[in-house]
């Protein structure tokens, strides 16, 4: 599938605690620095498989997610929040968040030093 529905992308983010303790979607957003931002169902289903991967110590040999892969791609193309995780952490997820509420594509102004320049 191509890209995200309904003008949406995901975070992913990365807690440090077991999934019954991890905090909900909505504080996420607004408690957490995004690791990556997502703008397709795939890319969302490769960083969900790589870092799941690397919490396991797992090579992508050793550990397809076939079955979750195509779970992923469908739930992320309808602009679903997907958390999974291991069972004592960490905590792995992509938030949906729509492009009109996002912060991460407002770019603030930077001041511009150095001189002044005479005619």
């Amino acid at each position: 599938m191509g890209q995200h529905t309904n003008s949406i992308h995901h975070h992913g983010y990365v807690e440090d605690t077991p999934l019954n303790q991890a905090m909900p979607a909505h504080e996420r957003l607004t408690r957490l620095d995004a690791v990556e931002i997502l703008h397709s169902p795939d890319e969302v289903a490769q960083w969900l498989a790589s870092t799941l991967r690397a919490a396991m110590g797992r090579s992508e040999d050793e550990v397809a997610f076939d079955d979750e892969w195509d779970q992923w791609v469908k739930y992320a193309h309808s602009g679903e929040t997907i958390t999974t995780g291991l069972l004592h952490g960490p905590t792995i997820s992509v938030v949906a968040v729509p492009e009109a509420e996002c912060r991460c594509a407002s770019t603030p102004l930077v001041p511009v030093g150095g001189k002044k320049r005479s005619r």
